[in-house]
């Protein structure tokens, strides 16, 4: 074999020897070379990976790419190769940061992250402009990073189990969002901004310090489920009347533990215990 075609293959002999030593199975982890690029969905889940070799870049048809429960504490440059990948899902690692190459992942649609250790995005994800699903749950975010104002498509947003003191201003323009998620976190007050969100399902606020809601949750005439349990609540905003399409409403754990008469009709839907 000549010198240049060995170069050529480095990737693929890359692969084989990291798949080998982390007794990836042939099931998962193909060991001819052209089963391997024609790959467009892999699942290593659980296998205690430690590192993702570069060569991983070269399986460019990729449109899934699974690596929950491992133990990365980095992502190589070339993930930005991955050009096709529709979702990548990383829950359950030590990842510290992204590279900056994240943001040439075009096509990407759902961003799942949660239980890492990162504090900031790379500035690079503004580019991901069909991300509609991003989770960032059990990570160590004190602030939602600004850069989110540009994900515009942005359906489903994760950020429980962090250290957010404050929802900022922009988090209102997000117009297209369904389902946000804030438990656990150290809120003490929900702006009235949360009212522009009028397309939302699901609203989970459980486990903050908040000790009241602004009127203007009543504009939120989607809304499902809303998750109030664990906070300093003392009353409820007659506006929640509206809210005609609520199946769950839960106060477990706060002050208030009736409804007012103008809300009697929701006490079916509603949980104090």
């Amino acid at each position: 074999m000549s010198e240049s075609l060995a170069k050529k293959d480095d990737w693929f002999t890359e692969l084989i020897a990291w798949a080998n030593i982390n007794d990836i199975s042939h099931t998962l982890f193909p060991r001819e070379q052209n089963q391997l690029l024609a790959l467009t969905e892999l699942s290593l889940i659980g296998c205690q990976l430690t590192e993702i070799p570069e060569a991983m870049g070269h399986l460019s048809q990729l449109t899934e790419l699974n690596l929950n429960k491992n133990q990365l504490t980095e992502l190589p440059e070339s993930i930005g190769n991955l050009e096709r990948l529709n979702i990548l899902s990383l829950v359950g690692n030590q990842l510290k940061e992204l590279p900056d190459s994240i943001g040439h992942l075009g096509q990407l649609t759902e961003l799942l992250l949660g239980r890492n250790q990162l504090t900031a995005l790379p500035d690079s994800v503004v580019h991901l402009s069909q991300l509609s699903v991003l989770s960032l749950w059990k990570n160590n975010f004190k602030e939602i990073p600004d850069l989110i104002a540009q994900l515009d498509q942005l359906t489903e947003l994760y950020f429980a189990w962090n250290q957010l003191a404050e929802i900022p201003a922009f988090v209102g323009d997000l117009k297209q969002l369904t389902e946000l998620s804030l438990g656990c976190n150290q809120l003490t007050e929900i702006p009235a901004f949360i009212g522009n969100l009028s397309h939302l399902t699901d609203l989970s606020l459980w486990q903050n310090q908040l000790t009241e809601l602004p009127e203007s949750i009543g504009h939120l005439s989607q809304l499902n489920l809303l998750m109030l349990s664990d906070n300093q609540l003392t009353k409820l905003p007659i506006s929640l009347a509206k809210l005609t399409q609520l199946k769950a409403l839960s106060l477990t754990d706060n002050v208030i533990k009736t409804l007012p008469q103008e809300l009697s009709h929701l006490q079916g839907v509603t949980e104090f215990e």
